[in-house]
């Protein structure tokens, strides 16, 4: 069980739109993914509907904010009757939904692009940090959204990282290799291809600049072997003309023929000549998928134990999985994910699964401002320790959870979502929850009202404590207003209560059904 930090945390919130079934191109109900035994077997939809109402509506958003989504209780819920009783009606068969939508191109993908462009300003120097969540986000569920929030994922891992922070990467390397990623997933390439392609890419070589560190890294990046020096002088060998130039001449790739390698290197039990020969070796090593995989499987189980994690790896691997998008899907599609599953959230997790749950807006330039590098800035995620597509070696494992980082996450969260309600749909400075998510205000109980939002954002009922301390706040701030004869409007209520909810570190974890 984790132990929750004493510190408020807090993020930064965006919202995701809820997919559409008429919009999407037919295919499978539980899409076209592996369905793994044993540590990583699925979560069924039997399973998932066994579930008490609540869980299930906890299960929904645990899955919806992995993929930086947000499922509002007033979709999901028959709230006609009130919440003593919950009634699951929108929210049926959630799971096995879900991964039938993230099989499903699109019909028009091209206008939700034009969206995010019209919608969105973008510093032109900053953009391709701060376009592809602007993407994820007007994005319904679907095969496109998903493949842009798999691309986004692995860019922030050791595995495709730009490396933005070093003085030989730039925005450039940021578009390329993000760009790059959401061709060949998008074209259904296989891990192979897309690994190779990388490899050989300028951004890669601008990430590891000299043959010997460029062939060190690709063996324990991609193979996990660590203890392989002997090969790597070798390798050096077959790359020795390949290497990128100095600043002045604006650290381009060059690969030189008269230096090319004639002679032959034996690098990982196999004879290679060139620097393709390598990485063709890499691309190609029966090692490559089982370690994509044990990557992939600490990002989203970071406080598991080794024997648990190598336990998922092993089911996932058995699966022979070909694509990237096959491993996400096995991991967040999982039982173990689902159910039990414990951590701290990444800020897009909490920001766009909130921000969905609570039916949020974007101001125009929200992009713009949180992928901002300036640690002058405040609320940015380089300010929470969590820089997008930045760091040479990828995000930590572990978020970071310190005083000041916590700080700017609660700061965004609390700010920028769950006290800002957005007045003018039509201005597009405004941002802020929509008047949606309280409209059940109109019809509930106050004790209800109070209970609905809790839900809504905690998938949990409040206490008996908390929710006698809110109705006491909310009465009295109304006595202090002058409003002490008539009922406060649910828009009070839901400021007050909001504020409370934003202080919990239950918002900002993941935690278990």
């Amino acid at each position: 069980m984790i132990r929750f930090p004493s510190v408020i945390l807090c993020v930064v919130v965006l919202a995701l739109a809820a997919c559409n079934a008429d919009k999407l191109q037919p295919e499978s109900e539980a899409g076209p993914w592996p369905s793994p035994e044993g540590a990583a077997a699925r979560l069924t939809g039997e399973e998932y509907s066994a579930l008490p109402p609540l869980e299930q509506f906890h299960v929904a958003n645990k899955l919806a904010g992995t993929l930086y989504k947000g499922v509002p209780a007033a979709q999901f819920f028959d709230l006609s009757a009130g919440v003593e009783n919950l009634q699951v009606e929108g929210g049926a068969n959630y799971v096995n939904k879900t991964a039938g939508q993230l099989g499903q191109r699109l019909k028009n993908p091209t206008s939700y692009v034009e969206r995010y462009k019209a919608r969105y300003t973008f510093d032109p120097n900053r953009r391709a940090s701060a376009a592809p969540l602007a993407a994820i986000f007007e994005y319904p569920l679907s095969r496109e959204q998903f493949d842009a929030w798999v691309a986004y994922n692995l860019a922030n891992t050791i595995l495709f990282s730009p490396a933005e922070e070093i003085d030989s990467a730039s925005y450039v390397d940021v578009d390329n290799v993000y760009s790059g990623l959401i061709k060949t997933l998008g074209e259904n390439a296989t891990i192979r291809e897309i690994v190779f392609a990388h490899m050989t890419s300028e951004a890669n070589w601008r990430r590891f600049r000299s043959p010997e560190d460029n062939t060190r890294e690709m063996i324990e990046i991609y193979l996990g072997l660590f203890d392989r020096d002997a090969d790597v002088p070798r390798a050096a060998i077959a790359c020795k003309n390949w290497y990128i130039t100095d600043a002045d001449k604006g650290y381009q790739l060059v690969r030189e023929t008269v230096e090319e390698n004639r002679v032959p290197q034996k690098v990982l039990d196999q004879w290679v000549t060139s620097c393709e020969d390598f990485f063709r070796l890499v691309a190609a090593h029966p090692l490559l998928i089982p370690r994509m995989t044990t990557v992939l499987v600490d990002h989203f189980f970071p406080n598991y134990g080794a024997e648990q994690r190598a336990a998922m790896v092993q089911s996932i691997a058995a699966t022979q999985p070909e694509r990237f998008q096959d491993i996400f899907a096995a991991i967040i599609l999982s039982r173990e994910y689902l159910l039990n599953n414990e951590r701290p959230q990444s800020l897009e997790e909490t920001l766009f699964g909130v921000a969905g749950r609570v039916q949020w807006a974007p101001t125009a330039g929200f992009f713009s401002d949180l992928t901002n590098p300036d640690r002058g800035k405040l609320m940015t995620l380089h300010q929470m320790n969590q820089p997008a597509m930045s760091l040479k070696l990828g995000r930590w494992k572990d978020q970071p959870l310190d005083s000041l980082s916590f700080a700017h996450y609660h700061r965004a969260v609390r700010e920028l979502v769950l006290v800002d309600r957005r007045d003018n749909a039509l201005d597009r400075r405004d941002g802020g929850w929509s008047p949606e998510i309280i409209r059940a205000g109109d019809f509930l109980s106050k004790k209800d009202f109070i209970q609905y939002l809790f839900i809504s954002v905690l998938a949990r009922k409040p206490s008996d404590q908390e929710l006698t301390a809110l109705t006491e706040i909310i009465t009295l701030k109304a006595e202090i207003k002058g409003d002490a004869k008539i009922d406060p409007k649910p828009e009070f209520a839901a400021l007050i209560v909001f504020d409370y909810i934003s202080r919990l570190p239950e918002l900002y974890y993941l935690t278990a059904h």
